[in-house]
């Protein structure tokens, strides 16, 4: 430790009465201390790579946004050098600024302990809580200072966290499909539907999916000079901009988003076999996210489970809350793969039907791997509208939701991809 006047050495005295080891300069203790300094490195690398171990595990498990965890974290980012007040044209200073000027007269609920009087840093502590809201943690002057709105927020949160009913269920027939397989589901009685246009808010949802062909575009081509993330940055251009972008053959959504020029405005989630949800910050509170295998490739073109990725995203304007559900479906086409077509579908319906609440407005889009006529499509189509299919590989890549309130589909063409992109906009 270094005095203020510039000497570097304390006398012994001093050393001992701040707890610290006296050093004579003339004993050699630099192997002693090299020693101590690499054993001291390899115990933190240890804890780090434990906490990112750690950490990475839950990234696996469905979520709520925030929890009690995230009080003392903020806490401790107010006085460091990471805490920062949101800036405008960022999608947090957007955001701040709506709940003060409409969100907390319209909805008080919405925002515990908060009132019109209270100040944009109150407002921003509240939302940084929930890491999905890309808002930074303001900086604060004192731990105290921390506002009882943001504690409020947190135990909100973890309310939800702890939420297990209120999910719309999925009632089971006595027909069971895939029969002694991993993948075995009952089907549901018929008559059975899950549609719904939410509240009738009239609010439009923008969505697009597009699968991206990532082993030759990205892997071969090296992305093809951004040809994908251009044609995604100018659609979304255009009013309105796009809600929700369902990705499939997704090694890395980060490098699709640069490329679109929508890193910082789109919040991410990210699944098991190459699949992706990218979400507009400025527009969407994630409540929660999760994955679930539905379906397996045949022996004769395996690469693996196929899964469901989903969020729950609540509006932060209207209170609207959406389930989107990103699929890949299994291989060979048109087949549904090992447990057959009927399978996968009703393991895509039931994990919907066991995730959404009532209420929300659900979409499902991906590439199926199976066309109109297949047995997948058909058994989704009888419990969903179906929304848009394409024209890739024979019409493999759907749309499906519980509104059939469509205002426009359109083909945005393949961006360098073997698949072309496909958007929708719905009103709810």
């Amino acid at each position: 430790v270094a005095r203020s006047e510039g000497s570097a050495v304390f006398s012994e005295a001093e050393c001992q009465a701040l707890g610290g080891g006296f050093h004579r300069p003339q004993r050699n203790r630099y192997p002693l201390a090299l020693a101590a300094l690499l054993i001291g490195l390899a115990a933190s690398w240890l804890l780090a790579s434990f906490v990112a171990s750690f950490e990475g595990s839950l990234e696996k498990e469905p979520r709520a946004a925030a929890s009690l965890s995230d009080l003392e974290t903020n806490r401790r980012l107010a006085k460091s050098s990471a805490c920062r007040a949101a800036q405008p044209g960022e999608p947090c200073y957007a955001q701040v600024q709506w709940a003060m000027d409409v969100g907390v007269k319209e909805h008080q609920d919405w925002f515990l302990g908060l009132s019109v009087n209270s100040t944009f840093r109150d407002f921003q502590a509240f939302m940084a809580l929930d890491e999905s809201s890309g808002c930074p943690t303001p900086c604060l002057a004192e731990e105290s200072a921390l506002t009882e709105a943001a504690k409020s927020r947190s135990d909100e949160l973890v309310g939800l966290a702890g939420q297990e009913l209120g999910v719309l269920g999925y009632p089971e027939d006595n027909r069971v499909v895939a029969q002694g397989q991993w993948c075995s589901v009952n089907v549901p009685p018929n008559g059975w539907n899950l549609n719904s246009c939410g509240a009738s808010t009239g609010l439009q949802v923008r969505i697009l999916t597009y699968n991206l062909f990532w082993w030759n575009l990205y892997g071969r081509r090296g992305g093809n000079g951004g040809s994908a993330g251009h044609l995604i940055q100018a659609a979304n251009n255009e009013n309105p901009q796009f809600d929700f972008m369902g990705f499939q053959e997704c090694e890395d959504v980060n490098w699709v988003l640069n490329d679109a020029g929508l890193a910082g405005q789109f919040g991410t989630i990210t699944g098991d076999h190459a699949i992706c949800i990218a979400y507009r910050l400025s527009a969407w509170n994630k409540l929660a996210e999760g994955y679930q295998n539905v379906g397996e490739d045949r022996w004769d073109q395996w690469y693996g489970t196929r899964g469901g990725l989903w969020g729950r995203f609540q509006h932060w304007g209207t209170g609207q809350v959406v389930l989107f559900v990103n699929h890949h479906g299994p291989l060979p086409l048109n087949t549904g793969g090992v447990c057959g077509g009927e399978a996968t579908a009703y393991n895509l319906l039931k994990m919907i039907a066991n995730t959404a609440h009532p209420g929300d407005a659900i979409v499902l889009v991906g590439d199926f791997n199976a066309g109109p006529g297949a047995q997948t499509v058909s058994s989704l189509n009888s419990h969903l509208f179906p929304v848009y299919t394409g024209n890739s590989f024979g019409g493999v890549d759907h749309m499906l939701s519980s509104c059939n309130r469509v205002l426009r589909n359109r083909n945005l063409g393949p961006g360098g991809s073997d698949h072309d992109a496909l958007e929708t906009l719905l009103q709810l």
